[in-house]
């Protein structure tokens, strides 16, 4: 259970008597591959987000500075 988690980068989101939350970033296979070995323990729900990106605009140190300064 946890070994697993650790040799697979999961993070343990939430742990209770009835259930637990794993969260897995990656690419496919990698995601595929935790699945499968922990569909051997039940898997009650299965969520995959799809690609995530996020952007910000470029920010000149000076103008960083002056925001700090007021």
């Amino acid at each position: 259970g946890s070994e697993m988690c650790i040799r697979d980068s999961a993070r343990i989101v939430t742990v209770n008597k009835e259930f637990f939350v794993i969260e897995k970033s990656g690419r496919k296979e990698e995601i595929e591959e935790i699945h499968r070995k922990l569909n051997a323990f039940g898997i009650m729900q299965f969520t995959r987000s799809g690609r995530i990106a996020v952007t910000k605009d470029e920010m000149k140190i000076s103008q960083m500075l002056k925001a700090f300064n007021h």
